[in-house]
């Protein structure tokens, strides 16, 4: 029995042996599988913190891009209201111009204009007797009045030479003028 006992001891030997190797080999093979995960985890976590950088780099851009179009907007309204404001203050000043002023400019007007004398010409209430003692040859309105300037009005034909049309039509000539005058940077 000693050989047979010797014998499988030696089969029980090689058994630990090989039992032993195949141990060996799986704890190899499972701290390169920990290894592997772990370096993939690690470049995976340095793909994401790089990709929320970026993201993070565009946020910002786009959140100082944001405010700054908004504040440029915002200094745009701003010119704008001072420009209408500049305009309007122009009308209220042409609105009160002095009679010989006015009477200088309506005179310098017609004097210039081709016309056959059978026109009517209104005029400002408060204007109406001025006009009609400086001998103009055009006849003033009697029931029609403006609020400044003038018209002459000749068989459905107005010429408009009311100050807020004048103003309003040379704005888009004089705006951008007015505009590097006022906000000279």
């Amino acid at each position: 029995m000693s050989n047979l006992e010797n014998l499988v001891q030696r089969i029980i030997d090689e058994a630990k042996e090989k039992a032993d190797l195949i141990i060996d080999e799986a704890n190899r093979a499972k701290e390169e599988i920990i290894a592997s995960k772990e370096q993939e985890a690690m470049e995976n976590k340095k793909r994401i913190i790089e990709r929320a950088k970026r993201e993070a780099d565009l946020a910002r851009e786009r959140i100082i891009s944001g405010a700054e179009l908004k504040v440029r907007n915002e200094k745009l309204l701003a010119k704008q209201k001072v420009l209408d404001r500049v305009f309007a203050l122009a009308k209220e000043r042409l609105r009160a111009l002095e009679e010989d002023k006015y009477i200088s400019y309506l005179k310098n007007v017609i004097k210039g204009l081709n016309l056959k004398g059978d026109e009517v010409l209104v005029v400002p209430e408060h204007m109406k007797e001025t006009v009609k003692r400086q001998g103009i040859a055009l006849k003033v309105s009697e029931d029609e009045t403006v609020e400044s300037g003038f018209l002459i009005k000749d068989k459905g034909v107005v010429l408009n030479y009311t100050f807020d049309s004048l103003v309003e039509h040379y704005r888009n000539e004089m705006e951008t003028e007015i505009a590097q005058e006022l906000f000279k940077e």
